[in-house]
């Protein structure tokens, strides 16, 4: 999401072939706060671990929700830092970092020391950023000692293909953001170039024996409709929300355009 690490069994089994329509309530990808009562429907949830405190963390738990908390190894939001490299991303105004940086991986190591005591798990997020051999090799190495410092903890990627056949034994799953639709120049659906893309990475990680969910962007009930035609073709369930991911129930028919939206204009493509 290697080999010297320790874990449960039940996390390395290879999870079962996908049949018939996947679960569309799989998964839950919320970065506000509260919505516990909308959480508490999924059997797994991502969340900002700042936006919940223990006893809410504890009481979706009861109810057999998995809780995930979102970690970035590769971006950071804080003004300075010696371990900033780069400009920031436009769109998020993150900065990459230099994942070698020993300050860094301290930061990193205090929040999944702070944070596995609480949650289930880990989304790590932003591997991607990791671009030259350099911050590669430091990237994989950072994986591999958060698998470390969360024990048994289940580790999700998001994204992180040129990572992920270097990290066997690593990583339980992979969430495959953008699987079908983007926000990105427009809220969109693929095209069928894009498409082949995407089906490609569900059959690399299915390889790699690693769950496989996607996570869609959506504002029109025709692409959130392409989003989940599409997850089902390819077993995969998907969470269509909005580029913000402020909807713990994700993007409702009560809740979409039905074809044009303010943030730009859907581009369509055929299922």
């Amino acid at each position: 999401m290697t080999g010297h690490l320790r874990h449960p069994l039940t996390y390395l089994q290879p999870p079962a072939r996908p049949t018939g329509t996947p679960d569309r309530r799989a998964l839950s990808v919320y970065y506000g706060p509260n919505a516990l009562n909308v959480l508490c429907r999924y059997r797994r949830v991502i969340v900002q671990p700042g936006h919940y405190r223990v006893d809410a963390v504890r009481w979706l738990q009861a109810r057999g929700v998995q809780v995930l908390a979102y970690l970035s190894l590769g971006m950071d939001s804080s003004p300075h830092g010696d371990w900033l490299r780069g400009a920031p991303d436009p769109h998020w105004h993150l900065r990459p970092v230099d994942a070698r940086h020993p300050e860094w991986r301290a930061r990193i190591e205090a929040q999944v020391l702070a944070h596995k005591a609480v949650f289930d798990g880990f989304l790590l997020d932003t591997l991607d950023s990791a671009s030259d051999p350099v911050q590669v090799r430091a990237m994989l190495k950072l994986v591999r000692q958060v698998r470390q410092w969360a024990g048994p903890c289940y580790l999700m990627a998001n994204r992180g293909f040129g990572l992920l056949p270097r990290l066997g034994g690593t990583i339980n799953g992979v969430l495959i953001e953008a699987l079908s639709t983007t926000w990105a120049d427009g809220y969109r659906t693929y095209d069928r170039h894009e498409l082949e893309y995407t089906a490609a990475l569900v059959a690399q990680a299915r390889r790699l024996h690693l769950e496989v969910y996607g996570l869609d962007y959506a504002v029109t009930t025709r692409a959130r409709r392409f989003a989940l035609r599409q997850a089902e073709a390819l077993g995969v369930p998907t969470f269509v929300s909005n580029r913000e991911l402020t909807l713990p129930g994700g993007l409702l028919p009560r809740l979409a355009a039905p074809e044009r939206h303010a943030y730009g204009s859907l581009s369509s493509t055929s299922a």
